[in-house]
């Protein structure tokens, strides 16, 4: 049986930090979505940032910021 899931992935120095899965269908695409960007937010990412952001399935954090941060936007089954 396969499951089909829509995850918000958080990498920080090339370590994974968090995988968070969510149903693939549009309410579980809609609120890994909304996670992705929150967690972009909260790591530096601003308003012009989020269609491109979306559209490419990742956020990475500014160079010159800590360590490089990356949120990913997967689908998986």
């Amino acid at each position: 049986m396969k499951i089909n899931t829509v995850n918000v992935i958080e990498v920080q120095a090339n370590n994974v930090q968090g995988i968070r899965s969510f149903s693939d269908d549009p309410e579980g695409n809609k609120e890994a979505e909304a996670l992705f960007w929150k967690v972009a937010k909260a790591n530096g990412a601003k308003g012009r940032d989020k269609e491109s952001a979306l559209e490419d399935g990742y956020w990475s954090q500014p160079s010159g910021m800590n360590e490089e941060w990356t949120v990913y936007l997967t689908h998986s089954s």
